[in-house]
């Protein structure tokens, strides 16, 4: 069995006959792409510190990964980790999900909403306008600081203030909600 009908009847088949572990699979890939290409002990088991770990992408192409070092983690719940990559150190952060962290998580803004203002970039954001307020397309509704750089944040859209995320002085990340604007 070759071919793209019979990867539909097989996906089928696994869909009817295991939903939950199908499911599950399916969210992974989602999450994660494709890891058919790490080996099964590294992919069940993590990546062993100090051992460079061959993955095989393709015919002739191939990845030499190697796990250094994993830090403690921050206020935030993550772990800087130490990998090289074809022989070059990157650090990564990653979320270490078995930390109970007590900061609660920004509200991100929805790109596609006009009304919603974002910080565009870490820093901390300072309101110059208040709720219930008209504003217009371009008006400033904040300045964000961050490294003695100061930017203006302006209105997407023209209308009402509808609601504040943030107090009047915060610290935020890039993409979280500053404001509502709902239109007029």
């Amino acid at each position: 069995m070759q071919g793209k009908d019979s990867d539909l009847r097989r996906a089928t088949l696994n869909r009817l006959l295991f939903p939950g572990p199908t499911a599950d699979f399916l969210k992974s890939q989602e999450s994660f792409g494709n890891l058919d290409q790490i080996d099964t002990v590294d992919y069940l088991y993590g990546l062993e510190q100090g051992v460079e770990h061959v993955i095989t992408l393709s015919k002739g192409v191939q990845l030499f990964v190697g796990l250094e070092a994993i830090g403690s983690p921050d206020a935030k719940g993550l772990r800087t980790v130490m990998a090289t990559l074809n022989g070059q150190l990157r650090p990564i952060n990653v979320r270490d999900r078995k930390i109970a962290i007590d900061t609660v998580q920004a509200e991100k803004a929805d790109p596609a909403n006009l009304g919603h203002v974002a910080a565009p970039f870490s820093g901390v954001v300072t309101l110059q306008t208040v709720e219930g307020a008209q504003v217009e397309i371009g008006q400033p509704v904040a300045t964000i600081e961050a490294m003695k750089m100061e930017a203006t944040i302006t209105a997407s859209a023209a209308g009402i203030v509808s609601r504040l995320a943030v107090s009047k002085t915060q610290s935020v990340e890039a993409g979280d909600l500053i404001l509502s604007i709902k239109p007029a």
